[in-house]
C-alpha cells in the first residue's frame, strides 16, 4: 500500500497542513490513504487521545457547549500526539458554519500542531438528502489530505500502534469493499506494531438496551472470530451513545466514547460492562499513553455542574498488554 505521511497542523478544518512527506492525491484505483505521526523521542511515552460526538455548532440544546470546550482546551493541555474522533465532529454536515465553529474552537489544537483524525458519524450527513454535498464538506475540511474520494483509512501512531477509521455508515459485511480493506489491514500489519486501534461511530459492543444502528456488529463478530490469531492487542472505540462504557469479550477491549459535549445520554452499565461508573452525565475523553509493551487509557470526565470544586477526574482507569 503506498504510503502517505503527513502532520495536519490543525484538527479536521486545517486549511494549512505541514507535509513531511509526499502527498500526492490519491487516485480513484489506489487504496485509501495511511496517514503517520511520528513517535516520541527515546525513552518518552507516545500519548494521544480519543473521543467522540463534540457536534461543534453554534446551535442550542443539542449539545454543551462549556463542556465541549473545555474538554478541547483539556486536551491542548495534554500536548497529544494526535487526536481521533469517532464521528459526530459538527452537528450538521451540510452547514458550513459548524465546521467554522470547529475551527475556532480548537485553535489551541493549531497553535501546538496537535494533527486530527475523524471517523464518519451520522452527523456528518445530517442535512442531506444526498450524501455527496455533506462528504465534500468533510473532505474539503481535510484539505489539502488526500482523502477524497475515501470515506476511511489508517494512521500510524510511531512504530507500534496501527488505528483503523471505518464509516459505519458505509457496508461493513464480508466482501464489501470496506470489510476487504478491513480484513487486508488486519492481514498485513507490520512486525513493529503491537497494537492495533479501531476507530468508527457506532459501537459494536454496548449497552444491548440501545438498538444497533448498520453494520457495525460485523466487526465485533469478525474479531471474535480472528482477533486470537492476530500477533496484536486490539481496542475499539466507538461513540454515538453519548457517555461512556467499556467491555472485553473474547480478547478485544471495546469502548464507547461519546461523551465529547453532545447532549447526555444515560447508560444503565450492567451487562458486563467494566467501568461501574455512578455517574450519568459523563462528558469525557480518552487518554491513551504507549510506554514500552503497556498501553493504558484513562478516562478524563469534566463535570460541567460543578461550580466551587475541581471539575476533573479521572474515574475510569486500565491497561493494556502486548502479546508475549
Amino acid at each position: 500500500m503506498p504510503q502517505t505521511v503527513l502532520r495536519f497542523a490543525s484538527a479536521l478544518a486545517l486549511a494549512s497542513a505541514l507535509l513531511t512527506g509526499p502527498a500526492a492525491p490519491a487516485a480513484a484505483s489506489e487504496e485509501p490513504p495511511r496517514f503517520s505521526v511520528a513517535g516520541p523521542g527515546p525513552g518518552s511515552p507516545l500519548v494521544f487521545v480519543v473521543y467522540g460526538d463534540t457536534r461543534f455548532t453554534t446551535r442550542e440544546k443539542v449539545a454543551n457547549a462549556v463542556a465541549r470546550r473545555a474538554l478541547v482546551d483539556r486536551i491542548a493541555q495534554e500536548h497529544p500526539a494526535a487526536v481521533l474522533i469517532g464521528g459526530d465532529l459538527v452537528y450538521e454536515g451540510s452547514d458550513s458554519e459548524d465546521y467554522e465553529t470547529y475551527r475556532t474552537e480548537t485553535a489551541a489544537w493549531v497553535r501546538e500542531g496537535i494533527p486530527v483524525f475523524p471517523a464518519l458519524g451520522n452527523h456528518e450527513f445530517k442535512g442531506c438528502a444526498d450524501p455527496a454535498p455533506c462528504l465534500e464538506n468533510w473532505w474539503k475540511a481535510l484539505s489539502p489530505g488526500p482523502l477524497q474520494p475515501y470515506r476511511w483509512y489508517s494512521v500510524s501512531l510511531g512504530p507500534s500502534i496501527l488505528a483503523l477509521l471505518l464509516d459505519s455508515d458505509s457496508p461493513l459485511k464480508s466482501g464489501s469493499a470496506q470489510r476487504t480493506w478491513f480484513e487486508k489491514q488486519l492481514r498485513s500489519v507490520d512486525g513493529s506494531v503491537r497494537f492495533i486501534l479501531i476507530v468508527l461511530h457506532y459501537p459494536p459492543v454496548r449497552d444491548p438496551l440501545i438498538p444497533h444502528a448498520r453494520q457495525e456488529a460485523e466487526v465485533a463478530r469478525y474479531l471474535s472470530r480472528n482477533a486470537a490469531k492476530l500477533r496484536q492487542r486490539v481496542v475499539v472505540v466507538g461513540s454515538h451513545v453519548h457517555n461512556y462504557e467499556r467491555y472485553f469479550r473474547d480478547g478485544v477491549t471495546y469502548l464507547v466514547s461519546g461523551g465529547g459535549g453532545a447532549k447526555p445520554v444515560p447508560s444503565l452499565r450492567i451487562f458486563g460492562e467494566q467501568s461501574r461508573l455512578r455517574t450519568s452525565v459523563n462528558f469525557h475523553y480518552l487518554r491513551f499513553v504507549l510506554e514500552g509493551e503497556r498501553l493504558s487509557a484513562t478516562m478524563v470526565r469534566f463535570d460541567a455542574s460543578a461550580s466551587d470544586e475541581d471539575p476533573w477526574s479521572e474515574p475510569d482507569h486500565f491497561e493494556v498488554k502486548a502479546r508475549n
